[in-house]
């Protein structure tokens, strides 16, 4: 394995997506109720130069767009948190598995009220990515192929925290990833992992326990509202924008939530 030499951080929220009554205003209101927290990465960017590049790119928006204000798409409980669907990003799955509805999370939010199912078809949830390679503003493009191709297969997934690439078969790879939180070594030869959380595992469980499910379909919205790239100049990530701030801007950016939710809170 190879020594990292570059980091990432995501910043996760917890969003409520809230439906409104008002003709003069927008169908829904998306409300930040509840912060997670910061979870910081490792990058094995020796093994796979490439894959990470396409990462550090996304987290730190490089060429105007990446991972800021997409949701993680599907949780399956117990294997991982699938996320990077910068396309359809403000949505996520249908919730059919409420099993942990008004579960309190860690007291950090009081209770949680059981979605609201949104007939919204879902063929291309989870299924939507762009790559930083990118070069004509056209999803998954790389040097005109559809996607970037498998750069190898050297790191394991053999303990939960590695992230690896989400992928349609091979040479498939845009921004999806997925965060495991159980090994999977099944993947070692199929999905590239190039990456390792270092700090916030403990926030990665707390959304596999509590916004999980066994179908993968997410029981709340967590929003990565701030990403970047950690290096030598920038050890650590920094300070948390205060939620009330965070709502201020959503509430004048409504551009970037015109896609109907597919279910509400």
């Amino acid at each position: 394995m190879s020594v990292a030499t570059k980091g990432a951080y995501f910043r996760l929220v917890v969003k409520k997506v809230i439906p409104r009554r008002h003709i003069d205003q927008p169908k829904y209101e998306h409300k930040y109720i509840s912060d997670l927290g910061f979870v910081k990465f490792r990058m094995f960017d020796e093994s796979v130069p490439v894959t990470c590049q396409n990462f550090l790119d996304l987290c730190n928006h490089t060429h105007g767009f990446g991972y800021r204000r997409s949701v993680f798409h599907h949780v399956v409980r117990g294997f991982g948190l699938y996320g990077g669907d910068i396309v359809e990003r403000t949505r996520a799955a249908q919730p059919h598995d409420t099993t942990n509805t008004g579960l309190s999370w860690s007291g950090k939010v009081e209770s949680w009220a059981k979605p609201e199912p949104v007939n919204v078809p879902e063929a291309s949830l989870g299924m939507c990515g762009r790559s930083s390679f990118s070069k004509t503003g056209e999803e998954h493009v790389y040097e005109d192929e559809s996607y970037f191709p498998d750069e190898n297969f050297l790191i394991s997934h053999d303990r939960p925290g590695i992230v690896t690439m989400a992928n349609n078969g091979p040479n498939t790879n845009s921004s999806r990833f997925v965060i495991l939180t159980s090994p999977a070594q099944y993947l070692d030869s199929r999905n590239v992992a190039f990456a390792e959380v270092t700090e916030g595992m403990d926030v990665i469980h707390e959304i596999d326990e509590f916004c999980g499910s066994q179908c993968g379909y997410p029981l709340h919205y967590v929003e990565i509202t701030q990403s970047g790239v950690l290096d030598e100049e920038q050890p650590h990530p920094p300070p948390a924008i205060p939620l009330e701030e965070l709502n201020v801007r959503m509430e004048k950016d409504t551009a970037s939530y015109t896609k109907e939710p597919l279910y509400i809170e």
